[in-house]
């Protein structure tokens, strides 16, 4: 910061030659003159310093009562910069009408940025935006963000809030999209608790409701495993919400098949690029191709222009074509097989997440140009399932 300063201000750097260095400067700290960067020259009784600029005058009386002979060896800081071009008024002109361009630019919104709209279409939003009159070349100080969040919200039910944000000359907008919340049975409905599964009781945690299994006992799907209604010791009953975990040893089956001979998509090697350039909201083609016809797959590279951290109202478009055909691809046993192990392993983290896996029995075989895994699963799980106890009037 001090060197910023400095060089603000301007500062000098000169030579101080005679007798007596100290005392010089022992006398320039007495005129209140703050000497910096003070060396000892490889010549004898010599001295280089370094001086604020509009302070170097005072040091001529300091130089001349202490007998040393002081001279320049460096002008430098911005005063000094501005001097050696000022009969260049152009250069003057050019930076001023520069700064009124950007300032001018950054009353705009210039780029749109959208983001957390993953299940969202966003083509559908992004027509909403524009019908909303938000778009690249709109001024900051028409932006009504509550309205737009508002709107947005409104139109949009699968959104849990979004967030309208103008940073500089970007305007973007974060969304956060609800997640739906099991259906659950209130607290104060009466319920039993039923198997969602076949299995063998292993334990059993009931916090309401009366058990009617035991440890050992086997249930089917659908059996009555911990009853609402409960008697107290006078036998007059009452129904209640029933809270339990019952753990079961369950049976389950997964398969995955691959088959030896797959047909896949690959590129020929022919590519088609398109580029161009988006400015103030207009695209201007930098090649004259056309998208081209038959079986491509496009990606797009979208790059903003800046400019010293700025958000330019310009953007960079690359178009990349690749032409695709469809190719058989023959698998090897082996290959299949581990492939096919690759989609159990998928599938039981996915549909075996919440059980714990006690034993695991894997039978791998080639059946009619198949890759054939197949296993089956010892697990306990809670098979505890609440039902709604209806109650008639």
């Amino acid at each position: 910061m001090l060197k910023i300063i400095r060089f603000f201000w301007g500062y000098v750097t000169f030579i101080a030659s005679g007798k007596g260095p100290e005392r010089f400067i022992n006398l320039a700290a007495k005129a209140g003159v703050g000497l910096f960067n003070i060396k000892k020259c490889r010549e004898k009784e010599e001295l280089q310093c370094s001086v604020a600029a509009s302070e170097y005058k005072a040091l001529r009386r300091v130089a001349k009562k202490s007998c040393i002979k002081i001279r320049i060896q460096q002008k430098r800081g911005l005063p000094f910069v501005l001097k050696r071009y000022k009969k260049r008024k152009g250069l003057f002109v050019g930076f001023i009408c520069f700064a009124l361009i950007l300032h001018f630019l950054s009353l705009y919104i210039w780029s749109i940025n959208i983001t957390g709209a993953e299940a969202i279409d966003k083509a559908e939003l992004t027509s909403l935006i524009s019908e909303l009159g938000i778009c690249a070349g709109t001024l900051k100080s028409e932006l009504d963000t509550p309205m737009i969040e508002k709107t947005i919200m409104k139109n949009f039910s699968n959104i849990a809030w979004a967030s309208v944000n103008v940073k500089g000359s970007r305007l973007s907008f974060e969304l956060k999209e609800r997640v739906e919340p099991p259906s659950l049975i209130p607290k104060t409905a009466p319920c039993n608790i039923k198997a969602s599964k076949e299995g063998q009781i292993t334990r059993l945690e009931v916090y309401e409701g009366t058990p009617e299994v035991k440890l050992g006992d086997a249930a089917t799907t659908g059996q009555l495993l911990v009853s609402g209604i409960i008697e107290d010791d006078f036998g007059a009953c009452s129904i209640k919400h029933a809270e339990a975990k019952v753990y079961a040893l369950t049976k389950r089956a997964l398969k995955a098949e691959v088959e030896l001979c797959q047909k896949e998509k690959q590129s020929t090697g022919k590519k088609v690029t398109r580029k161009r350039l988006k400015l103030f909201g207009i695209k201007l083609p930098l090649t004259l191709r056309s998208p081209p016809n038959g079986d491509f797959e496009k990606i797009v590279q979208i790059n903003d222009i800046n400019f010293l951290g700025i958000s330019l109202p310009a953007s960079y478009y690359k178009e990349v074509w690749t032409q695709m055909a469809e190719k058989e691809v023959k698998l090897s046993p082996e290959e299949a097989l581990q492939k096919a192990n690759e989609e159990l392993e998928k599938r039981e983290q996915t549909e075996l997440s919440e059980a714990k896996i006690i034993s695991k029995r894997k039978v791998e075989r080639i059946l009619n140009g198949r890759a054939v895994v197949e296993a089956d699963y010892s697990c306990e799980e809670d098979i505890s399932q609440k039902e709604e106890i209806k109650m008639e009037g």
